[in-house]
């Protein structure tokens, strides 16, 4: 579980740089091309792992993620929305990696 763990946040890194480099600067349209071929199965990956460890939000946020940048069926939006989606998913990656693997603290029953 801990070498999945390590390459998520690995894939996490790739895909944040990748997306702050789009964000940042204009590119040639092979490179969003290329980000979505990136981010689609990171995130996509990400749900299931979020599924499997009962993270259900996270489930739905990496769910939509994956959905909004798969390079098959693609999302039409204009640059600006684009970047404003961009930053939206640099946060949520960057609240994931803080939070998203913290074992939940469990909560002590008050003595009687």
């Amino acid at each position: 579980m801990k070498g999945k763990i390590f390459g998520l946040y690995v894939a996490w890194l790739a895909v944040a740089t990748m997306l702050v480099y789009a964000v940042i600067e204009k590119h040639p349209y092979s490179y969003y091309t290329l980000l979505r071929w990136v981010c689609c199965p990171v995130f996509a990956f990400s749900a299931v792992s979020a599924f499997e460890m009962n993270r259900v939000a996270w489930t739905w946020i990496f769910g939509v993620l994956a959905a909004l940048y798969n390079p098959i069926f693609r999302v039409h939006l204009d640059r600006n929305t684009w970047v404003g989606v961009n930053w939206f998913t640099i946060g949520a990656i960057a609240v994931a990696a803080m939070l998203f693997w913290r074992k939940p603290t469990a909560t002590k029953k008050p003595s009687a």
